[in-house]
């Protein structure tokens, strides 16, 4: 299992719209083979902004590719949270963890 995690630091003032369309994506991603867990958070930072964190969950590298594309650093977003992204961010920030909380087959 391949865990994702795409860390966004929103400006102040970007929140409402960027999260109306994140939720479009989810639907669309919660669709796709391999995808075990999908988790959208939000902390609030100090100065009016936010940390939004993408949590995802696959079953295998090759699932991942098939969603994500070759370039695993780069977020894979639909064009319109791509858009409101660009306007709206400081920084993104895409890692990735091998599972250990299960038993290798």
């Amino acid at each position: 299992m391949i865990v994702r995690i795409v860390s966004i630091q929103m400006k102040p003032g970007h929140e409402g719209l960027f999260h109306a369309s994140l939720r479009s994506e989810l639907d669309i991603l919660r669709a796709q083979e391999g995808l075990v867990y999908v988790k959208a958070a939000r902390r609030l930072l100090e100065d009016g902004g936010e940390e939004v964190l993408l949590m995802e969950e696959w079953a295998t590298s090759a699932h991942l590719h098939a969603w994500a594309g070759p370039d695993l650093t780069r977020p894979r977003l639909l064009p319109d949270v791509e858009r409101r992204l660009t306007e709206a961010t400081r920084s993104v920030d895409v890692t990735h963890y091998e599972a250990i909380d299960l038993t290798p087959e």
